[in-house]
């Protein structure tokens, strides 16, 4: 077998790789956007990611291509990359190998992370990964533009925000962050959204912050907006809106409110013509990973390795 780096008139024959799993799994998910479907789509986005390519022969077995990352998630570690598209095999197996010799690259790259993303109906791939020290940690999921038939609990209101609900979605958004900060979610805090934010936010079209309200006062909410960045590719489409955001007051959780604003939502977005939507959520915050996959199709799962020593 040989494994170098790989170059443009490769990328035909890598493409097939990834089209054919994609194709796997959008036949089990066909809310799935076809557009990863197209070769030459995938084509086009290899010319911006470096990598490796192993051949047996003539014919192409495996690829592996990669971003390297200066603040990978917020940490101040350097990390690489691999997106849901920027690999695929003939067979698992094969990764073990594409990935000694690109951990030998990022290594010399000074990369304290190294992170991919896996396409979630892959359990040979997934098996393979988590042998090779890697652990779930971030995951993408879609689902058609559908109503729940879920009511707002009594005594809760249901809206979509406006300029003058700033003050207390500020409020909001300050728990929310404060929320990955803690145990066991144990994240980077990232900085806290506020009044201008929320403004130019609401201002650009399609997005939207649902709230959840006890009298006036809002108790949670979820954020939408048409592009999504750091989302999947997979789940990408024009017709497709996103969350980005979503947190609900700890003493109001277990009487679906959640799902209220949701169905609300989901509603809202049926009458401006988009067909599906799509959340991505860390694995480790509990109450994400309880709520997100009753309502929504997994589609992709990243997965990350923090080698103890790097080179």
């Amino acid at each position: 077998m040989e494994i170098r780096a790989y170059h443009q008139n490769d990328f035909p024959k890598m493409a097939a790789l990834f089209v054919k799993n994609f194709k796997g799994l959008r036949s089990s998910i066909p809310i799935l956007p076809d557009l990863m479907e197209d070769p030459q789509r995938i084509v086009g986005m290899l010319n911006n990611l470096p990598g490796i390519v192993a051949y047996e022969g003539d014919q192409a077995v495996g690829y592996l291509g990669w971003w390297l990352v200066d603040d990978f998630r917020g940490t101040g570690r350097k990390g690489a990359y691999c997106p849901e598209w920027g690999h695929g095999v003939v067979d698992a197996k094969l990764y073990r190998t594409l990935y000694r010799a690109a951990a030998e690259q990022w290594a010399k790259a000074g990369c304290e992370v190294h992170a991919i993303s896996l396409l979630a109906n892959d359990q040979a791939a997934r098996e393979i990964w988590f042998w090779n020290g890697f652990g779930l940690t971030g995951v993408d999921a879609i689902r058609p533009i559908t109503p729940l038939e879920i009511a707002a609990p009594e005594g809760i209101t249901i809206r979509p925000a406006a300029l003058a609900d700033v003050e207390g979605w500020v409020a909001l958004e300050i728990e929310h962050s404060r929320h990955y900060t803690l145990p066991p979610v144990s994240m980077v805090a990232h900085e806290t959204e506020d009044a201008d934010d929320f403004t130019a936010f609401i201002s650009q079209p399609n997005n939207t912050i649902w709230l959840a309200l006890d009298d006036d006062t809002p108790i949670g909410f979820i954020r939408f907006e048409h592009n999504s960045f750091g989302a999947a590719a997979i789940v990408n489409a024009p017709d497709k809106i996103a969350i980005t955001g979503a947190y609900v007051l700890s003493r109001y959780r277990g009487r679906r409110v959640s799902g209220a604003i949701l169905d609300a939502a989901l509603r809202h977005y049926a009458t401006k013509g988009f067909s599906r939507c799509s959340v991505d959520f860390e694995a480790f915050n509990p109450e994400a990973a309880v709520f997100w996959p009753k309502y929504f199709d997994v589609v992709c799962l990243s997965v990350i390795r923090v080698p103890e020593r790097v080179i």
